[in-house]
């Protein structure tokens, strides 16, 4: 999985793109045909120190790659994912992982009810 850059793309994705919510998590997704890629975000809002920004970015990267990389392999489809962090209080690794959990089987069901349509 690549890491989702470029402000076209970023913009296509938040202009178009589904969402699913799972605080303090939100999945912003949209389909693409070349190949799977995720970005992270936190706010500025939230949280002033970029130690801090980065220290939660690097928190949800992991949980990304251990989480989504399992689900979009066996996909035919590939997607664009930014995934956004929108709680105030800092994160704890373990709470994160039970967030991604449920964050992947809502973005399961949703995907899955989208191709039998």
């Amino acid at each position: 999985m690549e890491r989702l850059k470029g402000k076209k793309q970023i913009e296509k994705l938040f202009v178009s793109g589904r969402s699913i919510g799972a605080f303090p998590l939100r999945l912003v997704y949209i389909e693409t045909e070349i190949i799977n890629k995720v970005g992270v975000s936190v706010s500025k809002k939230h949280f002033k120190n970029a130690v801090d920004r980065n220290k939660i970015k690097r928190l949800l990267r992991v949980a990304t790659e251990s989480h989504f990389h399992k689900l979009l392999e066996p996909l035919d489809s590939k997607y664009c994912l930014m995934v956004l962090y929108v709680g105030k209080e800092m994160p704890r690794s373990k709470e994160l992982d039970v967030q991604f959990t449920s964050m992947t089987k809502r973005f399961n069901k949703k995907i899955l009810n989208e191709v039998k349509l």
